[in-house]
């Protein structure tokens, strides 16, 4: 063989032997762990601090050893897992993405809301300030109590109809004031006379009532202002669509809820508001810290969501099977 075959040859194994060497060398470097590595699954590493945090999330734990080859198997596990999942591509998954953006907004609540949310207080003042401010809200007005006998009566109804019907009302008002006073409202004469479904088997009691009811007739509200004495019997009432006699059962004066009644519920009233006040102008100023919100009216008022069952109902039905 020539000389300068056998060099050429010499050098080329020197060459493919060095090129072994320092791949052999580049491979157990790579392997190599730091000080404070306990394993490296492709380009992420597992520290003892990580391992450590791990097992004390883990009431399985101890020091040893073979448990804590587990729960590193199990760590190394998850970073197998995490890394095909985002070599498949799944971080760039709206759903990911959305759960991912939750998660920041929850930690984000969790370290700068929450606490100045926790730091919100309702002091005596503020309730006793509140209830006298709103003193109306925990007012009852005076009520009356009244029983009511109605005579069916149109308002066009002819002459001699209106006549017979007033003279019917005055003859039970007679009869309704000759009744024993133990009598509750008009008793069995409301279920004889009246032609009010609602009250009639009940003695005609219509129940409680403030000063000018809404609820009832205009012209029942006035006259009921007008009687004062339990068991007082008005005189036959030209209401709407027909004649009324009314009589009062029972006064209940008016009544003001006392403050330590009421204390616990406006303080959590109180409480809910300043929170919900608080966590706006948090809002805005984070909002205004990233940079001014900037809305596409014309975009947005030619935008159409199609629903899930708006498509359903356009859809064609199904071929029989």
């Amino acid at each position: 063989m020539p000389k300068e075959r056998i060099l050429i040859y010499s050098s080329l194994l020197t060459i493919a032997l060095a090129g072994a060497a320092f791949y052999a060398f580049k491979q157990a470097s790579d392997s190599r762990l730091a000080e404070n590595e306990v394993a490296r699954i492709g380009s992420s590493t597992i520290t003892a601090d990580q391992l450590k945090a791990y097992m004390g999330q883990r009431s399985s734990a101890s020091n040893a050893l073979e448990i804590k080859k587990r729960l590193l198997q199990e760590m190394i596990e998850r970073e197998a897992l995490i890394a095909t999942a985002i070599d498949e591509g799944y971080e760039q998954d709206p759903a990911v993405v959305r759960a991912l953006e939750n998660a920041l907004i929850a930690r984000l609540r969790e370290r700068q809301l929450n606490p100045a949310i926790e730091r919100i207080g309702v002091s005596e003042d503020q309730v006793s300030r509140y209830y006298r401010d709103n003193i109306a809200r925990y007012t009852t007005p005076a009520q009356k109590r009244a029983a009511i006998i109605k005579f069916e009566l149109a308002d066009n109804a002819p002459a001699a109809e209106s006549k017979r019907v007033g003279e019917l009302a005055h003859r039970v008002q007679t009869l309704a004031l000759s009744q024993p006073e133990a009598i509750r409202g008009f008793g069995s004469l409301a279920a004889q006379y009246s032609g009010d479904q609602g009250s009639r088997y009940v003695g005609g009691d219509i129940g409680w009532h403030a000063e000018q009811s809404q609820s009832l007739d205009p012209a029942l509200a006035t006259a009921l202002s007008g009687i004062t004495k339990p068991g007082e019997i008005s005189a036959p009432i030209k209401g709407r669509d027909g004649l009324y006699l009314l009589k009062l059962i029972d006064i209940r004066d008016e009544r003001i809820t006392p403050l330590e009644s009421v204390a616990t519920n406006i303080r959590i009233q109180l409480l809910q508001r300043m929170r919900m006040e608080q966590e706006a102008d948090w809002l805005k100023a984070t909002v205004a810290s990233v940079k001014p919100a900037v809305v596409n009216e014309s975009v947005l008022s030619q935008m159409v969501v199609v629903r899930d069952e708006e498509v359903a109902a356009v859809r064609p039905p199904e071929l029989p099977q």
